[in-house]
């Protein structure tokens, strides 16, 4: 009985397939902070923590971003001293022997290829199987939230702890010339001594990484991976939460990132997650009324007309000026937005791929600083928004900055 079901079963899927019948998707249930078990490594199951999720509009899709609960191994950032990211013994290894150790044949049919920013080395963008937390800057001021467990293997092996949380590696460089002075009383020379260090996070002392024990052979600091894994599933504008992504139009070529900012009747209310393009809000320096600029102009024509088609259009909520894309009023600590959100907007966006690929983006603009809407209550001159101070104003419409558009969708 037991084999004629089977049978039953596997012509019924035959059928279904040949009849172009698809299979029923599940709702997507999956939250910021679930835990999934996926391979396995020095013998235990590895287990997965939702950090985010990108929402694809118009598909049944959600990419989702995991980090492992625990630190997994305790290795060197480069076994050969100084060295980026994106040349790392470390970047190697994870994409090498981890992923080949770890992960079953059917288990990396799930791994997507994930590109990633780069605020800090040569590369803006990076695409792996396997990386490493780009989050340095969004716990610097609150390592308690960053804390990790750690494996029996890695206490074994002296991995550094705090309490209960282990260090453990990000991705992320710092760069930072010393001044010294050398010579005689008569005569003296001065020198630029170039400093790298690598960042961790994990323990509230050392998160920095300065220090003997935070250089790039240090072997005693905990690795702790991220993976990309896509889920075919269906979803309802109300399953979309405040600093959660979304994937909607292209442009350039590339499919646009959007940060969810909140909800509200209208729908779902979105900014551009990197810099798209940089430019000017006008010719004339003295236009601050962003209806009346080249900048608005161009967001609700060119720019609408390439990034978006008919089907997406028809989802786009025009705002209480009837504009279909506009730039953000301003962005202040002030204004309520939650942390998540705030951190996703202002920390180490840059610019999209494609914008990185085709021009060539000097990295202290690399945390760019983008143009708001609002204007400033002491000088009626445009406001932009710079990592740098929260918010700025007293700008003229001449200057060029990157460009983050926003819109609404409903659906």
């Amino acid at each position: 009985m037991k084999k004629l079901i089977a049978l039953t079963l596997s012509i019924a899927t035959i059928l279904g397939a040949a009849t172009g019948c698809k299979k029923k998707l599940k709702k997507f249930e999956l939250k910021v902070g679930d835990k999934i078990t996926l391979g396995k490594y020095q013998d235990n199951e590895i287990e997965w923590e939702v950090m985010h999720r990108n929402f694809v509009i118009g598909e049944n899709k959600v990419i989702v971003e995991f980090q492992s609960t625990c630190a997994l191994e305790c290795l060197p950032f480069n076994e050969d001293g100084d060295s980026s990211w994106e040349d790392s013994s470390l970047r190697e290894w994870l994409n090498g022997d981890f992923y080949e150790e770890a992960f079953s044949k059917s288990e990396k049919k799930e791994i997507l290829d994930t590109s990633y920013s780069m605020y800090t080395g040569e590369a803006r963008w990076l695409t792996d199987k396997v990386y490493l937390s780009g989050d340095y800057l969004r716990y610097r001021m609150q390592p308690q939230d960053a804390t990790c467990k750690a494996t029996k293997y890695v206490k074994k092996k002296g991995i550094q702890m705090e309490g209960t949380s282990c260090k453990y590696w990000t991705r992320d460089i710092v760069r930072y010339t010393n001044a010294t002075t050398t010579g005689t009383e008569n005569q003296t020379t001065k020198a630029d001594t170039h400093n790298t260090f690598p960042l961790c996070l994990g323990t509230s002392k050392n998160n920095s990484g300065h220090g003997p024990d935070g250089f790039f052979t240090a072997d005693d600091v905990g690795v702790r991976p991220w993976i990309s894994v896509e889920y075919d599933a269906t979803f309802e504008m109300k399953d979309i939460k405040t600093a959660d992504r979304v994937t909607f139009g292209t442009f350039e070529g590339d499919a646009i990132t959007w940060i969810v900012i909140d909800s509200d009747k209208n729908g779902v209310n979105l900014i551009s997650k990197y810099g798209l393009d940089k430019r000017k809000m006008d010719k004339n320096p003295d236009e601050y009324d962003f209806s009346k600029t080249d900048l608005h102009d161009w967001l609700n024509g060119n720019f609408y007309d390439e990034a978006f088609t008919n089907s997406d259009k028809k989802l786009i909520v025009a705002d209480d000026d009837d504009d279909n894309v506009t730039l953000i009023e301003t962005i202040s600590i002030k204004e309520g937005f939650e942390r998540e959100c705030l951190y996703e907007m202002i920390l180490g966006t840059g610019y999209s791929r494609a914008y990185c690929e085709d021009n060539d983006v000097p990295e202290k603009d690399y945390i760019d600083t983008f143009w708001c809407k609002g204007t400033s209550k002491k000088n009626g001159k445009l406001t932009v928004f710079s990592p740098a101070k929260v918010s700025g104003g007293g700008i003229d419409s001449d200057q060029e900055f990157s460009v983050r558009p926003m819109i609404t969708i409903n659906f």
